[in-house]
């Protein structure tokens, strides 16, 4: 796991190659074992290294091909090197290292930008042909590893990581308003568009081109973006449970078996939940020894999972260790603010970064749980969506206007409110309010940001769902959680929060066989009227009790409520308090300041909005 920047200026200038050491100096987290830079006439790569497979300097990067014609600075891993490498040696490659980057030099000479669809792993990496004079960037499937890009004067420059980017004199700073708009409703940024007008995230599944070679208007042609991969489901219902349960398990075991190749020390999360529980059993299949997994709690019992991962691990025979914190949330949220280079409010950060923390004091490699709920349909809201739907044909268009309009007298934030509110939607409105689209975030954006913000039907979330026509509901609905939220929330969260702390986290359910047979899934087969993630719950209760897996979804979040009228108050009042701050101009101080007393007063739950104006606020403290 690592960090790569990058610069290419107009042909005839040559990238100042101190400049390029301290872009990629500025993600020194994630890679601090080794470093390197190369320049070559118009083009700069730099590199950071966290040495995971073969950590001889011979691993290094950039890392070339045989005769230095094909360069790569690459973040993450190829799973599946040991069967490409005996296939390119064959065809009269010559490797010089063990590592898995390797298979990327010689995969282009072989097989050209169709390599990608040859690599079983996470990555983002840049590859330049120099006879060829392109450089060519890509991003694995499902967005794992993360890369943003802008153009500037001075030519292309890009980056695992956006203070990377920063770091450029020529790379600008103007916020883009409807990304603080889409920050507010939805907690985070969303789809190739970042905080910052002009840099772009690289979309999973995309691949980038640029020609670095002399062109008519003298500068730079570019670059061209392009998708090469999309999730698309196509259910079998024919299919019985016993064939689907048996072609899981075998691939959900590969997908564990080829994450645990390693050259430095291997462990796992553990939070006692299906998902993780389910890792950890394979892992314990084909482990030499005992797994060392990990998990940590909080000092207040209702959201304290140590016990339950306890209880799998005594039963998986793991060497399990669990920490107990007591998380002091202000005085961590600077750190948060600065790991994320965007504002980023989802409040399940917090536990990651210290589960991170804790984890990496003895491993440098932890095997995940992540994108099972997405895949297999965990979340509450896939019940309850499907039962609104279903519901939804008992209510005329009148009752959904009436009861929407009821909603709309209610206190803000108020749970019947709030289920009015829900109860009068369809379709993609009723997934999208679910995923967080709503008028009590929405009410805090300043008018000129709020009308930047647009409807919310001109969204990533509202194309993902227009994509899955022909789709059921539910099916549709796991498309945008594919294509937007673990994406955009949760795999950033988990990307940096374990970078900051130079851990490479590798999530099995997210392989791409295993997203494959998820493909053929049923959603309908996997959401019942009282549960949900029916067929992944069965295929782990092969290897764990499930008096242990057959408890409510408690997720991973902290009592952001009881913060917010405790120890993060102080914080909040003086962030409503401060009128001089850059965040209103883009938030509502006045509606800010009315959710802070309702909440302090018990009469609803603001916190959700809450902490997002908390975190925009001191995020904007750092950078505006």
């Amino acid at each position: 796991m690592c960090g790569i920047v990058g610069w290419v200026t107009p042909p005839g200038r040559r990238p100042d190659r101190e400049l390029v050491r301290r872009m990629a100096d500025a993600v020194r987290h994630r890679g601090p074992d080794a470093d390197g830079v190369w320049v070559h006439a118009n083009v700069g790569l730099g590199h950071r290294r966290l040495t995971i497979i073969d950590t001889s300097s011979a691993a290094d990067q950039p890392l070339f091909n045989e005769d230095r014609s094909v360069v790569v600075v690459f973040n993450g891993e190829i799973y599946n090197f040991q069967e490409l490498r005996p296939e390119l040696e064959a065809a009269g490659h010559r490797f010089a290292t063990r590592s898995d980057t390797e298979v990327l030099v010689h995969g282009w000479e072989e097989w050209g930008p169709e390599m990608v669809h040859r690599l079983r792993g996470m990555f983002a990496f840049a590859l330049y042909d120099v006879r060829a004079e392109r450089l060519f960037i890509a991003r694995d499937r499902i967005g794992k590893k993360p890369l943003f890009w802008t153009r500037t004067s001075g030519g292309f420059v890009f980056g695992s990581e956006i203070k990377a980017l920063l770091t450029h004199p020529g790379v600008g700073r103007e916020l883009d308003p409807r990304a603080v708009g889409e920050y507010t409703v939805y907690g985070n940024t969303v789809g190739e568009r970042t905080i910052y007008r002009g840099i772009h995230a690289l979309l999973p599944g995309h691949w980038l081109t640029l020609d670095t070679g002399p062109c008519e208007t003298g500068g730079l042609e570019g670059p061209t973006v392009e998708r090469y991969w999309r999730y698309r489901p196509a259910p079998e219902p024919e299919i019985d449970e016993r064939e689907w349960l048996e072609e899981l398990d075998r691939t959900l075991d590969e997908a564990v078996r080829l994450r645990m190749i390693s050259d430095v020390p291997l462990g796992a999360f553990l939070s006692g939940g299906v998902d993780s529980s389910l890792i950890v059993a394979y892992m314990a299949r084909h482990a030499p020894g005992r797994v060392r997994t990990f998990s940590v709690g909080f000092d207040e019992a209702r959201w304290d999972e140590t016990e339950h991962a306890r209880a799998v691990a005594a039963h998986l025979g793991t060497d399990h260790q669990a920490e107990i914190v007591t998380p002091d949330a202000a005085a961590i949220l600077p750190e948060l603010v600065a790991l994320h280079d965007e504002p980023f409010a989802d409040p399940s950060i917090i536990p990651t970064y210290y589960v991170c923390r804790e984890t990496r004091k003895h491993v440098t490699v932890a095997l995940s749980g992540d994108g099972g709920d997405e895949l297999f349909m965990g979340y509450t809201r896939h019940l309850e969506s499907a039962t609104l739907e279903r519901l939804a044909g008992w209510i005329t268009p009148a009752g959904r206007l009436l009861a929407r309009g009821v909603s709309r007298l209610m206190a803000l934030d108020s749970f019947v409110g709030r289920g009015l509110d829900r109860v009068s939607y369809r379709g993609f409105d009723l997934y999208h309010h679910a995923l967080g689209f709503s008028r009590v975030y929405d009410t805090l954006l300043a008018p000129e940001i709020r009308a930047a913000l647009g409807p919310g039907r001109a969204t990533p979330a509202a194309e993902a769902f227009r994509r899955g026509a022909g789709l059921s509901f539910l099916q549709r609905c796991q498309v945008m959680d594919l294509e937007t939220y673990l994406p955009d929330q949760i795999l950033v969260k988990v990307d940096r929060a374990s970078m900051h702390h130079s851990l490479e986290v590798r999530c099995p359910l997210l392989d791409q066989e295993v997203m494959a047979v998820a493909t053929r899934m049923p959603a309908e087969r996997q959401v019942g009227r009282r549960n949900q993630k029916i067929l992944l719950r069965r295929l782990a209760s092969r290897y764990v009790p499930r008096e242990v897996l057959d408890r409510p979804k408690q997720g991973f979040t902290p009592p952001l409520r009881s913060w917010l009228r405790g120890p993060l108050a102080p914080l909040a009042e003086e962030a409503v308090a401060d009128a001089a701050s850059p965040a209103w101009d883009f938030l509502d101080r006045g509606e800010a300041r009315r959710r802070l007393w309702a909440h302090r007063s018990g009469r609803v739950d603001a916190s959700t909005a809450l902490w997002r104006v908390l975190v925009f606020y001191r995020w904007a403290e750092r950078n505006l």
